[in-house]
């Protein structure tokens, strides 16, 4: 397919159209969820509205549980000049790199990683996310990568630029209005486009799409109980049998106490809350949030002496989950070592094969080192 203006502004238009959608999943990564805008006001009546963020709370622990330990790389051949080779060129921010990387694809559904070559001459990765760049792919069963585009504004300049990604060079352009106006180019070194998808699911949807009723449902539903509670400043004071002058009512508040003649009463008038209820499906909605993320609510009660394989058991689920996530960023480290690699030959001249690299993921848990010294123990005669 031939690049030109035409195609680069369909890709344009997709990308404001997938911006406009997927902003939702940002807002709620960030605490801005719909019943900020949505939720039933009552005139007179407390009009609280509670945020609980389970979206942050649910992708910073999986993203966690994945990567909270380094990505580690073993060779193949046991050539120690490739480990120190991505040692050298990545180690320093890859870890930080990696992190983002998953993050956000885990909000958005799929995000960019944009190899490039630094001012200083060093090999260098950045994270894109659906709102600043869209990637389009050939349709074949391999899902080439023909072309990317990213949006973007410089600081204190509010005029928007283009960056075109193709496999041989990046095209520049002001974006006036609905036309494109070039402003240069320059070529890459990689021999394909620099950038790779990373997406979170098979389906590249948010981590947390399917849950975001259950999310609006338990901030509306925690929101009426607290409003109704507050409430109960607005109870009223009955008096029976008795009238009692304005003045007379501010006297009796500052001294506490209220006369009434015989056969009088007073008293408040205050409403139940059957809070058993509304606890009983505020329980039920919050483990219903926990089983569609496959998590374990560490807030809960546990036994003080519960076990790391006790604790694996429990996570089993989210673990099946992270495992599924582990293959696309392991896709996406193979294809950043493959534009290493490149780098390196054009620098250094040294050509190494990125098929050579296993990439070992290491699981953020705690170590059952009692259970695994008496593994040794039973089986030092019977296993090597």
């Amino acid at each position: 397919m031939q690049i030109n203006e035409t195609l680069i502004n369909q890709c344009l238009a997709e990308l404001n159209h997938n911006s406009s959608t997927k902003q939702k999943y940002k807002d709620y990564y960030e605490g801005n969820h719909s019943i900020l805008k949505n939720y039933d006001m009552q005139d007179s009546r407390s009009n609280r509205k509670l945020i609980f963020n389970f979206p942050r709370k649910f992708i910073d622990n999986e993203t966690g549980f994945l990567l909270g330990k380094p990505v580690n790389f073993i060779s193949k051949s046991d050539d120690n000049t490739i480990i120190d080779c991505i040692d050298k060129n990545t180690s320093h921010w890859d870890k930080e790199h990696n992190i983002n990387l998953r993050k956000q694809s885990e909000i958005y559904g799929e995000s960019y990683e944009l190899n490039y070559i630094n001012t200083e001459g060093e090999f260098c990765a950045t994270v894109l996310t659906p709102l600043e760049c869209y990637v389009l792919e050939d349709g074949t069963a391999e899902r080439n990568i023909m072309l990317a585009i990213h949006k973007f504004k410089k600081r204190f300049d509010d005029t928007a630029y283009l960056d075109v990604y193709t496999d041989s060079e990046i095209l520049h352009y002001k974006i006036m209005g609905s036309e494109l106006q070039p402003i240069g180019s320059h070529s890459h070194i990689f021999g394909s486009v620099p950038v790779t998808i990373c997406p979170a699911n098979s389906e590249r949807e948010s981590g947390f799409e399917d849950v975001i009723s259950l999310f609006d449902a338990y901030n509306a539903l925690n929101s009426d109980l607290v409003n109704e509670i507050a409430d109960h400043r607005n109870a009223y004071l009955i008096i029976e049998n008795a009238k009692i002058e304005e003045e007379d009512l501010l006297k009796m508040k500052s001294m506490g106490i209220i006369q009434v003649p015989k056969g009088g009463a007073v008293k408040w008038l205050t409403k139940d809350i059957n809070d058993s209820f509304v606890q009983n499906e505020l329980d039920n909605i919050e483990r219903k949030i926990y089983d569609m993320m496959d998590q374990v609510n560490f807030n809960e009660n546990w036994a003080s002496n519960t076990s790391s394989l006790a604790l694996r058991n429990k996570l089993l689920n989210l673990e099946n989950r992270v495992a599924m996530r582990e293959t696309f960023m392991e896709k996406v480290i193979k294809e950043r070592l493959k534009n290493l690699f490149t780098f390196v030959v054009k620098k250094e001249g040294r050509v190494f094969d990125y098929r050579d690299v296993a990439v070992k993921f290491s699981r953020n848990l705690p170590t059952d080192l009692v259970g695994l010294a008496d593994v040794i123990v039973k089986l030092k005669d019977v296993c090597s």
